[in-house]
């Protein structure tokens, strides 16, 4: 149970009791710089609003039809779809391998091994493997076909070789066809096994060697399978230390690092102006020394540096009286990264929530790609007779359902991700509001994720809607760029230019909705409102503290990088470390580098998912903490009162004591 809590009336502020009674529509009044007025629900002095509603339910509707629509299109690529035909490989005539009359040559086999053996292949029905030249057959079972008339052995592979490369030509093997050993590849095309040892012999492309190589990689992370498992354990385990050393080193890393900056900024108007006065010095010299081209081209060269030294001085001070004026602030953006830290640390639970919507997330997309290949599918496929490959012709509706269902993948996908976005943020408010015992919630992650679907599901869908259709202009817009470049190759420079303008203006209109979705979520869990209202009040929040948010954003993104990088570098040099010097590992594996690159992935992968929760929990505590703040105004406060400990040590500094008692 939440406990009441009066508020005492402040001077000209109207005040109404947070009694459980009082209806969400009761706010308080409180006059802000501008004069304008900003209206506060009082109860949220007790943390998020337990009297919440449904919202947006109308989107909510439209997000279950629109998910319904696209599993009856699933249903009906499924039964009409035919990905086999479209990843068959195709003869001159246009004739799939293993289809039709066909249907008894499912491989494809290229009848020269060099040149313009693309185009020049044939359905065979098994792929030629010998062991020596005495038992290489004279022919092969195929179908033939307009180009391919006879699958008879008309020539030997390395001496027709020889007569391409001096004839530099194919016309000569107009009716030929090579038969050489073959390995069978992706159940689909005969491999030439003896084109890479010819071309080894006759070329020297080391084709045989990369071969070789590859080999030894695929093997290495055979040999190195359970160091590999390990790693998972290692980056989760150094993602948990960050977070520890965050919260103690958070305010050294800062200001060491803006001292660095500060320093580099030094260095660099020292450097001008020396080559400044260097330059000077060449001019005004009278002895001879320098020629009238030197002499000119320094007169030049000095006062370019002198202009850069004068520049330099006045980003050197501006630097440093934004620095002294926004002091503060970046004591607040410090305060309230460590504090993301212990609300992590606190909710230890929370580091599985991405972990989670990653395993889902994969799970859609296997089924998004597996699905696509039947939509895709569905169209009329046939061959060109110039390729191996099909071509598919789509009828409009047939097109409309292609993108409808890209569209689905989208929202679906924008959809956990806010379910996820929206847990994070509901569990650090219940969290922050909880540190002054004004009611918080033991069981804040279950309560949070009951929310979203009981009362949510709706404004969350709304918020993935947007989203999604941002990211599908963006791919429409990729989609456009292609065909035009298809169609006017790179003559158009107009053309290009403007649409990879679009493209660019897309990408960053994309990263606001993110930031202003993700914010409107957290408005969401505190205040139970519906998507509109939460974003609006969001932006309206974000704008009135514009440079806290930036501060904030600024130094939380720099450590989230660090943290990610960290993460990375570490469980990688423990990885190495452990299979170049343990005897088990060393001994058996042919090369360290594949093995670390895939482990160096993975860990940043992980870094990537543990790294998400930071950055959530860092707008949620400072959107929290404005709050506290304007609530707590009415009382006739400065700042905040029911903040953790981390952001308390920030407000009882010797400043903002001053200014308090001021």
């Amino acid at each position: 149970m939440r406990k009441n809590n009066k508020v005492q009336p402040a001077n000209q502020v109207q005040v109404v009791t947070s009694s459980p009674e009082i209806s969400q529509k009761a706010f308080t009044t409180i006059p802000e710089q501008q004069g304008n007025q900003k209206q506060i629900d009082p109860r949220l002095i007790a943390g998020p609003l337990a009297d919440r509603g449904c919202t947006d339910i109308l989107c909510l509707l439209l997000f279950i039809a629109g998910m319904a629509i696209l599993i009856v299109i699933s249903k009906e690529a499924y039964s009409k779809g035919e990905p086999n035909r479209l990843l068959a490989m195709y003869d001159p005539n246009g004739v799939a391998c293993g289809f039709d009359t066909n249907a008894d040559y499912p491989y494809l086999y290229f009848a020269i091994p060099f040149g313009d053996y693309f185009n020049r292949t044939v359905c065979v029905k098994d792929c030629p493997l010998y062991v020596d030249e005495n038992s290489k057959p004279t022919s092969l079972d195929c179908q033939p076909n307009t180009l391919v008339k006879s699958c008879d052995q008309k020539c030997d592979a390395a001496t027709a070789l020889k007569s391409y490369v001096s004839s530099n030509g194919t016309g000569i093997f107009k009716d030929f066809l090579c038969i050489f050993n073959s390995s069978i590849l992706f159940d689909r095309v005969c491999y030439p096994d003896a084109l890479l040892a010819l071309f080894d012999n006759y070329q020297d492309y080391g084709s045989q060697f990369a071969m070789d190589v590859l080999t030894g990689y695929i093997e290495d992370l055979t040999q190195t399978k359970e160091a590999i498992y390990c790693s998972f354990a290692v980056a989760f385990l150094m993602g948990i230390i960050y977070l520890f050393f965050t919260r103690l080193l958070a305010g050294v890393l800062v200001w060491t690092s803006i001292f660095l900056f500060l320093v580099g900024l030094g260095f660099g108007t020292y450097w001008c102006h020396q080559q400044d006065l260097y330059y000077q010095g060449i001019m005004d010299d009278t002895t001879g020394k320098y020629t009238v081209e030197q002499t000119n081209k320094a007169s030049d060269n000095q006062l370019t540096f002198q202009y850069l030294t004068y520049v330099m001085y006045g980003v050197c001070a501006f630097t440093v009286m934004g620095l002294i004026c926004i002091f503060n602030k970046i004591r607040l953006a410090i305060a309230v990264i460590k504090t993301a830290a212990m609300c992590v640390k606190d909710h230890f639970l929370l580091i599985f929530v991405p972990q989670v919507t990653a395993i889902i997330l994969a799970g859609l997309w296997f089924w998004w790609v597996y699905t696509a290949a039947y939509v895709y599918a569905v169209g009329e496929i046939k061959g060109t007779g110039s390729s191996p490959f099909a071509e598919v012709t789509h009828t409009q509706l047939q097109i409309q359902y292609i993108w409808y269902f890209i569209f689905g993948g989208l929202w679906i996908n924008a959809f956990i991700q806010a379910i996820n976005n929206f847990v994070i943020a509901s569990t650090c408010c219940f969290w922050y509001f909880a540190q002054q015992g004004a009611g918080g919630d033991e069981r804040a992650i279950s309560q949070s994720l009951y929310r979203a679907f009981r009362y949510h599901a709706g404004s969350l869908a709304f918020g993935s809607l947007i989203l999604a259709i941002v990211q599908l202009i963006r791919i429409m817009l990729e989609y456009i760029r292609y065909q035009t470049e298809k169609v006017a190759g790179s003559e158009n420079k107009a053309v290009k230019c403007l649409l990879r303008c679009l493209s660019c203006c897309m990408a960053c209109f994309e990263r606001f909705i993110r930031f202003l979705n993700n914010n409107a979520y957290i408005m969401i869990a505190l205040t139970g409102k519906n998507f509109c209202s939460a974003a609006k009040a969001a932006f309206e929040t974000i704008w009135a503290n514009s440079m806290r948010f930036s501060l904030v954003n600024g130094i939380g993104g720099a450590f989230i990088f660090v943290g990610k990088f960290c993460i990375s570098i570490v469980t990688l040099m423990i990885f190495y470390y452990v299979i170049t010097t343990m005897d088990y590992f060393k001994e058996k594996i042919f090369s360290p580098v594949f093995p670390c690159i895939v482990v160096f992935i993975i860990a940043y992968a992980l870094a990537v998912l543990f790294m998400s929760i930071y950055g959530m929990a860092c707008d949620t505590v400072l959107l929290c903490f404005i709050f506290d703040e304007d609530l707590n105004k009415q009382n006739g406060g400065l700042s905040a009162s029911r903040c953790p400990e981390t952001l308390k040590e920030f407000l009882e500094q010797p400043e903002m004591a001053n200014l308090k008692q001021a």
